[in-house]
């Protein structure tokens, strides 16, 4: 039998964005319960609560999780909307908008994550 190269494209896509979600509302619960165990949420109890490294993991996972589960969403629904032969340019390019914008969102968490010390 013949193995076509995007076949199973759907099913990666479709478990990834489970997997995300997972993990997005296993770490909120956590992370309200830290951040509201901490006391008062003033500067300080912020900054020390993002000082730790496994803090900034989970953040950075969080983010990524959410960002990837965005793009899969919005990849949907572009298949799904703009499906016409003449949208095809036009889909590309929201492609290739929306991959720029949760790209630089990405590395500006990263940036905010990391500055913190």
């Amino acid at each position: 039998m013949r193995h076509v190269g995007g076949s199973h494209r759907g099913l990666d896509m479709w478990l990834l964005q489970r997997a995300s979600a997972i993990y997005m509302a296993l770490f909120l619960p956590i992370f309200l319960i830290c951040a509201l165990t901490a006391g008062p949420l003033d500067y300080a109890v912020w900054h020390g609560l993002f000082d730790s490294l496994s803090m900034k993991v989970a953040s950075f996972l969080f983010i990524a999780a959410m960002l990837a589960h965005a793009w899969i969403g919005l990849r949907e629904i572009f298949i799904d909307y703009l499906h016409c032969a003449s949208c095809t340019l036009l889909r590309l390019a929201l492609y290739f908008a929306f991959a720029v914008l949760y790209l630089a969102c990405l590395v500006w968490a990263v940036d905010i994550l990391w500055s913190v010390r």
